[in-house]
């Protein structure tokens, strides 16, 4: 539950326990209060006076208060990422670089029903945090998510037996590394997408495709976000803006090695 102050700021409560309390502009607001009275959308009058709106947070508010180790993928990153990796209901979708869940959760909302997620992650310790937070967000699994420790850069790492996937997403430092991992588990016709931060992982990463001869129609997109400030009288981009974060390549594979075929946009 996330608690709008007529400020503006806002509580994040992840869970609401009896016998439990919680602050709000320095007044303990016990839990009992909001499991019995409050009402998604509708103005809560506090005992000790003042009002908020209570409301269900959306998945990218959620996603802003998980425990991390790691920097998690952006909202606006995420999007971008299950639109152009065409994720879809029945899909069946390889990611490596778990780091804190966030996206693991996202792509679980989009291959239900009848899809799977087999998560990759080399650290133990990000694995357990990564499924601590999956529970929280995602009561609904873990019957469609699969998570193996294990390095996808090895070329010992043994993924055949989980069958081919529609789609593979990489959040690694060197994604090339895992290209010819890659050819063994993608469909063809399958997207292959990498998420890094740097022009010089992608240029690194592009050429790697090209050359395999296996991967056509590269492409590489990122996202800025600029919010904008509404007020009586005036009307002005915020001062704050979440700028770059990181780049997204895309490509389609085959499994037959042919000279490769550039992405041209269609408009």
């Amino acid at each position: 539950m996330i608690l709008y102050l007529p400020n503006g700021r806002t509580v994040s409560i992840p869970f609401l326990r009896h016998g439990g309390k919680t602050h709000v502009e320095g007044v303990p607001v016990p839990h009992s209060l909001l499991m019995e009275q409050a009402q998604e959308g509708v103005p809560l009058i506090l005992e000790r006076g003042g009002r908020v709106l209570p409301l269900r947070p959306t998945h990218a508010e959620s996603l802003s208060s998980l425990k991390r180790r790691t920097q998690i993928i952006y909202p606006k990153d995420q999007g971008l990422i299950l639109l152009w990796a065409d994720i879809r209901p029945g899909h069946r979708v390889l990611e490596s670089g778990v780091g804190s869940g966030a996206l693991s959760v996202s792509i679980l909302r989009m291959v239900r029903p009848g899809g799977h997620l087999v998560s990759v992650e080399r650290r133990e310790e990000h694995a357990e945090e990564a499924l601590k937070n999956i529970r929280v967000l995602d009561p609904a699994g873990p019957s469609d998510h699969s998570l193996l420790i294990g390095d996808i850069y090895d070329p010992e790492l043994s993924l055949e037996t989980h069958g081919l996937f529609d789609r593979v997403i990489l959040d690694l430092p060197e994604p090339w590394k895992a290209i010819g991992n890659v050819k063994k588990v993608l469909r063809p016709g399958g997207i292959l997408l990498a998420y890094v931060p740097t022009p010089l992982q992608v240029h690194t990463f592009s050429l790697a495709l090209m050359e395999s001869g296996h991967f056509h129609l590269i492409r590489t997109v990122e996202s800025i976000v600029r919010d904008w400030e509404f007020g009586p009288q005036s009307i002005r981009p915020a001062h704050r803006i979440v700028g770059h974060t990181g780049f997204l390549t895309t490509c389609r594979f085959s499994p037959e090695k042919s000279p490769y075929i550039p992405w041209e946009a269609p408009f």
